[in-house]
């Protein structure tokens, strides 16, 4: 009776062996397509809108709609009873805590999002080392490859990318989720979202 069952066992093996050589293939070939149609959704971050659930390091949670313009300009308004407003343009990140305050300006240098966003970024050596796991997949952008301070990590849904969350970890590696929905593109956002005066 144990040759038998020693010898099922062994059969069971190699098909389970077999066959996860089999599904990693088929991941492997497909993911060639996710990176092409990741790239394209990408390049394609021009004029959309959505929403916004995000979660700071320690848990707080704020909510709001954001809006990328046909320059790759973002603006991120957050609702009540917060009234922050972040807006990125001209390589600057604007921001203001209340609608009556003016907003201060920051250069942006060395930031991870920039890697996403920019023109002039290789998005394609971000998406060939992306990791797929199951139903989604996901990217890792750092502006040091030593450490994971100061890293973004996109989250897109497999194989259809669509974008899901991002994971922000600051300089103080202190992590910030952002959890985006109800993505719509439009013919024009307006320019009333960006204004920073």
């Amino acid at each position: 009776m144990s040759k038998i069952l020693s010898f099922l066992i062994i059969i069971f093996l190699i098909n389970i062996d077999i066959l996860s050589e089999e599904i990693e293939t088929k991941v492997n070939k497909g993911s060639d397509s996710w990176v092409q149609e990741t790239k394209s959704y990408i390049n394609n971050f021009r004029n959309l809108r959505g929403n916004f659930t995000q979660i700071d390091y320690v848990g707080n949670i704020s909510k709001g709609f954001f809006w990328i313009n046909d320059k790759g300009e973002i603006a991120f308004h957050y609702k009540a009873p917060s009234e922050v407003i972040i807006i990125y343009k001209n390589g600057k990140i604007f921001f203001k805590e209340k609608k009556k305050d003016k907003f201060r300006n920051f250069p942006v240098t060395n930031n991870p999002i920039l890697g996403l966003i920019e023109e002039e970024s290789n998005i394609e050596d971000y998406l060939t080392s992306a990791i797929i796991d199951n139903n989604i997949g996901r990217i890792f952008i750092s502006s040091n490859k030593n450490n994971n301070r100061n890293s973004l990590e996109v989250i897109f849904d497999y194989p259809k990318p669509i974008l899901r969350q991002w994971k922000i970890i600051d300089h103080q590696r202190k992590e910030t989720n952002i959890f985006f929905s109800k993505i719509k593109y439009e013919n024009k956002i307006g320019d009333q979202y960006f204004i920073t005066k």
